[in-house]
């Protein structure tokens, strides 16, 4: 109790407050004015803290709940297998017979060399060998058990479907060749042009058992491969981690499996590790929806999976670089959905926004700012007692809803809310849960998941006891949509209320492992978690590195207050104990919920089944979740999609689900995911989004300013300007932290202001991207290899990035920094300008060269060779769009430039009209090449050229004279200016050329 004390009157004092000047405040205090001046507040503002145990609802009280044990989240220790002794050695491996070549591929049987090892399950004596030479850059190498036991992920395409399965055109002319020993069965794939080894098994012996399948490939010395998501790390792998893939719900796990589920790598090699003597890049994708770890080595890559088959998939690539190697892998797994243009803007969210005033002050705070806003978020707060497909009705009621939509699309902005994947199951003792339609339909629809006994499969997530829709079923999808229909009705009578949907939670999470609501619905709603951000027990007191130093007497507070709070809470710490290094013996069944292979899950005790949907929860075919684990997420976002583009017919949908699998891009974005308000965090968004670019996935980002923990102003000053350069941009932080809006510190409102401004007068060079990686596949937020792969140093290359390839983007990633140091790639060929001074950079090849990088600062360069069109930034992306054009000619030092612009409507599926420009400067003349219907009303104000060696005499537009034009000779700057009255029909209406 005195410690309770102690912490009360700690947080009372209000006396925490991270900003650019350390107040002593009420604990109520939060004031706004205006633009441009300081702004107060405190750490523990009267929205997010409270002395007690209420919760955030209006309409909920905690304390008539009753609680979930913990401790059925807990899960039994088991130690990973891989750091185990390894049970393989006596495996003998296979061995081929009756083999048939053709020109489409090899097929043969295999047969165990020995007897069966049992190393982590039962061995198949017969296995089929399928290799089908599928295109001209891509092979499949199939392995099956011959007794069709085993779960076929190629068989299901009404679970998974890709152009992959559809676009076999079995070409004679082909990148790569196909190579096998038979006895012991072993295979490599080369490429033809250079002889280059992609993927090699000789001397790696195979093992194929019911749950446990092994198959490793040999690598050259030092390898470079990227991928293998979803986690947190570097750009580059590295050749001593062990990668596991299996979904799980935990937030920011360094090096650990997390939401997303992606087993493909991306391999560059540079000249001294090929044949050819040129730099290289080829794809490697196992198509499994099951557990694995894969373990990298020195000199090899080891899949170890826990079920299915050898779906193996080879994009040969070749020397022209990483970029077509992805776009060859995204091709295949399906190419990008095309987001709606709005999305482009700044997103604004956080847990903890209690009613419909609190979102519209956080509107109009914004404006008051002038800092662009396109779309306010909703978190769980706006649900009744956290139920899918409830308002609450009195903090968000249907009017209140009306009328704040309705503002909303009058402003031409956006409102996206939180959706989870589990479906609060209904106490059929309570007359108050009767008319939760979404529980009852969906058992009269019997879309649910289920116990292998036919009965309800019953977790516990946010509301209390849930269950969870079977994303195969084939009547989820019209489940899904009437759910969202009705919901929708709750909000707006016209339209859907919403823009998009934040597919939260579905890895799936659940609070309890296995079916721990059975028999207990009756007690529903129970409280599944002890205690929540913010509440007594659980404030936030953690804060970015460097605190200590740029706030040091706040910093003591926040640590006595954790201490306390510590104290307060302490436990026993369990330890797991090992798993016995018995091999397995022959069975008829499967134990899937403890498998003979444990996989290294990050999550509690490396239990599988811990705080996610259990693995024998069942689906209405009978399918196992144990065999397509890794993909409710990619089942919930499809069913999404469809049911969106059902109740919006020809609009985009817009879904942002936390976990992904292969192929998920076709459907959605992504964020990265709950990260912490830390520089280590903002640092590691970075590589997150890279890599999600290279998995298909362009429109992604992190939580900018952080998702768990208080922020502060020099962090978010940081974050919210590189933020601008993601492709998506959203502020989001957690309930019980310090509010982070940009507008709460001036420093981050004045870094926020100069960001924005770039970002949205960018906007239709990041739509053309998108356009790109739709119709391509081609990367839009990129690493410089990607630019410049024949530069060994860029390889692990991350603290800096590409946006598209006209833009390098150089962050401070540290505190207390006023400096920053880059490099700028390409040798003499290269030229890059600065932003903002239209200065060429003078540097050596290879050179760091230290930048200016003051608090509101964000260091972009444009790289010569580019033709970039601009418009005039607005306060939104719909203003911006009605704005006049720019375009910013950077030349390369030997005088050229090109690019690209697309334009549409920037909403529908299947545009009526869409226009293509083509920008070609030589030979000092600029010309455009015009094509589509698409009108571009908006004229073009200016040009400027960038790299102009000497004075023009004269200056031409459509053949006419121009003298509205000032040349800078210490820039080599020229800036043509007043086109507008001469390309009053619109900038793009027909061709033109512009000389100088």
């Amino acid at each position: 109790m005195k410690t309770l004390q102690l912490l009360g009157s700690f947080l009372a004092a209000g006396c925490i407050y991270f900003g650019q000047v350390a107040t002593a405040l009420p604990a109520s205090t939060s004031t706004f004015t205006s633009a441009g001046t300081t702004t107060t507040g405190t750490a523990f503002e009267s929205d997010a803290y409270s002395l007690s145990d209420e919760g955030t609802s209006t309409s909920t009280s905690w304390r008539a709940w009753p609680t979930l044990d913990p401790k059925l989240d807990v899960g039994r220790a088991v130690a990973p297998s891989f750091n185990l002794t390894y049970l393989g050695s006596s495996c003998t491996g296979y061995k081929v017979m009756n083999v048939s070549e053709s020109s489409t591929g090899v097929q043969a049987t295999l047969q165990l060399r020995g007897d069966a090892c049992y190393a982590y399950g039962t061995d198949y004596k017969y296995l089929q060998l399928n290799v089908s030479y599928e295109t001209e850059d891509r092979i499949h190498v199939g392995i099956y058990d011959t007794d069709r036991k085993q779960f076929r992920f190629s068989e299901r395409e009404d679970i998974w479907d890709a152009p992959l399965y559809h676009d076999a055109s079995y070409p004679k002319d082909r990148k790569y060749a196909f190579h096998y020993n038979e006895d012991p069965f072993e295979f490599w794939v080369t490429r033809t042009s250079d002889n280059d080894t992609l993927f090699d098994t000789r001397g790696q012996k195979l093992i194929f058992e019911d749950q446990y399948i092994e198959l490793t490939t040999n690598m050259v010395q030092n390898y470079n491969i990227y991928g293998l998501a979803e986690t947190i790390h570097g750009l580059r792998l590295g050749n001593n981690i062990t990668r596991t893939l299996w979904t799980n719900d935990e937030a920011s796990p360094l090096d650990g499996n997390m939401y997303g589920n992606h087993p493909f790598y991306l391999e560059h090699r540079y000249a001294n590790q090929t044949n050819s003597g040129k730099a290289s890049s080829h794809g490697v994708l196992l198509l499994s929806s099951t557990g694995m770890d894969i373990l990298l080595r020195e000199d090899y890559l080891q899949y170890r999976v826990i079920g299915g088959v050898v779906d193996l998939y080879v994009f040969a690539g070749g020397s022209n670089g990483p970029k077509d190697t992805i776009s060859s892998y995204v091709n295949a797994i399906g190419l990008p959905a095309m987001q709606q243009y709005w999305t482009l803007g700044f997103h604004q969210c956080r847990w903890g926004y209690q009613n419909i005033s609190q979102l519209e002050e956080v509107v109009e705070n914004y404006e008051k700012a002038g800092i662009p806003l396109d779309t306010i978020w909703s978190d769980i707060d706006y649900m009744y007692k956290w139920r899918d497909f409830t308002i609450d009705p009195i903090s968000y009621s249907g009017e209140q809803f009306r009328t704040f939509f309705g503002n909303l699309s009058e402003a031409h902005k956006h409102y996206v809310p939180i959706v989870d994947a589990a479906v609060y199951a209904a106490n059929p003792s309570n007359k108050s849960d009767d008319t939760y339609y979404p529980f009852y339909n969906g058992v009269e629809e019997d879309i649910f998941l289920k116990n292998p006994d036919g009965s309800l499969y019953i977790g516990a997530v946010w509301p209390g006891y849930t269950v969870f829709p079977d994303f195969i079923n084939p009547n989820v999808t019209e489940y899904w949509k009437n759910a969202l229909y009705n919901w929708s009705r709750q909000m707006t009578d016209e339209g859907l209320g919403y823009d998009g949907l934040w597919l939260d939670m579905n890895e799936a999470s659940s609070f309890c492992i296995g079916s721990c609501g059975t028999g207990k619905l009756d007690q529903n709603p129970i409280r599944t978690q002890v205690t929540l951000p913010g509440d007594m027990y659980d404030y936030s007191f953690e804060f970015p590195e460097g605190t200590e130093y740029t706030n040091a007497s706040e910093y003591q507070v926040a640590m006595q207050g954790q201490k306390l709070q510590d104290a307060a809470t302490s436990t026993a710490v369990v330890i797991p104990t090992a798993s016995p290094s018995t091999k397995a013996k022959k069975s008829e069944d499967r134990n899937i919920n403890y498998p003979p292979y444990a996989i290294d899950n990050e999550q509690g005790n490396h239990d599988i089944s811990t705080h996610v949907l259990g693995v024998n929860a069942t689906s209405y075919d009978g399918t196992a979740r144990y065999d397509i684990f890794n993909m409710f997420g990619y089942g919930e976002t499809k069913a999404s999609y469809k049911a969106m583009l059902e109740l919006a017919p020809n609009v985009r949908p817009f879904l942002i689900p936390r976990s992904t699998f292969v192929g998920s891009g076709a459907y959605a974005a992504h964020w990265l995911g709950d990260n912490h308000s830390k520089w280590s965090n903002m640092f590691f968004s970075i590589p997150g989004a890279m890599i999600f670019n290279m998995l298909g996935i362009p429109m992604v980002g992190p939580d900018v300013c952080g998702f768990i923990g208080n922020s502060n102003y020099e962090l978010c000053s940081r974050w919210m300007a590189m933020g601008a350069f993601f492709p998506f941009y959203r502020n989001h932080n957690t309930l019980g932290a310090i509010s982070q809006e940009a507008y709460i510190w001036s420093s981050v409102a004045e870094a926020s202001r100069r960001a924005m401004k770039i970002r949205y007068a960018m906007l239709p060079y990041w739509y053309t991207l998108l356009y790109q990686a739709h119709a391509e596949g081609t990367p839009v937020f990129r690493p410089m290899f990607f630019e410049f792969p024949d530069e060994p140093s860029l390889s692990d290359a991350s603290r800096q990035f590409m946006v598209g390839d006209a833009f390098l983007v150089t962050p401070v990633l540290e505190p207390n920094m006023t400096t920053v140091d880059g490099v700028f790639p390409g040798d003499n060929s290269t030229a890059w300008y600065d932003w903002y001074s239209h200065e060429a950079v003078n540097r050596q090849y290879n050179q760091n060269v230290t930048l200016d990088a003051p608090l509101e600062h964000i260091n972009v360069h444009i790289r010569g060779g580019n033709v970039i069109p601009l418009q005039e930034p607005g306060m939104t992306t719909f203003e911006t769009r009605n704005n006049p054009w720019a375009l910013l000619v950077a030349l390369s030092p030997n005088g050229n430039a090109d690019g690209f612009l697309y334009a549409d409507d920037g909403v529908s599926i299947t545009p009526n009209a869409t226009l293509s420009v083509s920008f070609s400067a030589l030979n000092n003349t600029l010309s455009t090449y015009v094509s589509g219907t698409y009108a571009v009303e908006q004229p073009l104000a200016n040009v400027t050229v960038l790299g102009v060696s000497s004075a023009p005499q004269s200056v031409f537009f459509k053949g006419q004279n121009i003298s509205s034009y000032e040349y800078n000779n210490d820039k080599q700057e020229l800036v043509i200016t007043n086109l507008a009255n001469l390309t009053s029909q619109g900038a793009f209406s027909q061709n033109w050329t512009l000389t100088w």
